[in-house]
């Protein structure tokens, strides 16, 4: 009797998983003919161009061609006792990668803060300078971010190439707050990019980028991809799209520009 229990639990488990293996074969060829769908879509850019209509998405003029951008291989810079400046500028090094600098005798900008203004005295005062971009300015708290640039382009949101300059009521800059990276190294080979329009599809397809939206504007940069050692990082070709959402709302979103998946950053204000 327990033999003849056993055999009929076999086959009952036998049934249950064969029905598993249907359901999720179905459910996997599902997935995938969605995703042929997609590309076949995005491929085909007069169907993606109805499609974003249908939505009432609009993106004006976007760039025609793109280039082929090279993967990006960096260290963060770990800074020595001989990088801390001296005279007015009084720093000191936290955790190794981040130089704090206070100014002695606060620095006057010579004019209102802004964008222009500000970036002019990061490349004229603070060392590597230059190799930062002008991001954001909380002006109720005298801040400002700038990003490092890598390849000539944006390095969005990584905490290990950016630059915060901070300023008082008078207009004068009282210190800033340092990281960078060292030792950029292209990859021997670039890549394809996927086009922008592609880039906006993806958002719309994947529910990311709602119907009514207003694409502002396209930026291609990089983002960190992969943790290469303790120090190093690889770095991704990345499409950032700034969306105006039917409420009003300011979005941005960033798309891999090689695999055209969606690259979660921590996107909210870079000033805190």
């Amino acid at each position: 009797m327990g033999k003849l229990d056993w055999s009929k639990t076999k086959t009952i488990f036998i049934i249950v998983f064969s029905i598993l293996n249907v359901f999720l074969y179905s459910l996997y060829l599902d997935r995938y003919t969605e995703y042929e769908k997609v590309e076949v879509l995005g491929n085909d850019s007069s169907s993606v161009e109805e499609k974003l209509k249908e939505d009432n998405i609009s993106y004006g003029n976007l760039p025609e061609s793109v280039e082929p951008e090279p993967y990006i291989n960096a260290q963060m810079n770990e800074f020595e006792s001989s990088e801390i400046p001296a005279g007015n500028q009084q720093g000191r090094i936290i955790g190794e990668n981040l130089l704090r600098v206070d100014f002695r005798q606060p620095m006057p900008l010579g004019a209102e803060a802004n964008g222009k203004t500000l970036t002019a005295f990061v490349e004229e005062n603070i060392d590597q300078g230059e190799a930062y971009v002008f991001w954001e300015m909380n002006q109720a708290e005298n801040k400002a971010v700038f990003f490092q640039k890598v390849n000539g382009k944006t390095l969005y949101y990584s905490d290990n190439g950016r630059l915060t300059l901070f300023w008082n009521d008078e207009g004068e800059v009282t210190g800033f707050e340092q990281t960078i990276y060292e030792n950029v190294e292209l990859g021997e080979q670039p890549k394809e990019l996927i086009p922008p329009i592609q880039a906006i599809y993806t958002l719309y397809t994947r529910g990311v980028l709602p119907a009514n939206s207003t694409i502002d504007s396209t930026e291609i940069g990089y983002s960190v991809y992969v943790q290469v050692s303790e120090n190093a990082r690889m770095f991704l070709p990345t499409w950032r799209i700034s969306a105006t959402l039917a409420d009003g709302t300011k979005e941005e979103y960033f798309i891999n520009a090689v695999n055209n998946g969606i690259v979660e950053l921590e996107a909210e204000e870079a000033v805190k």
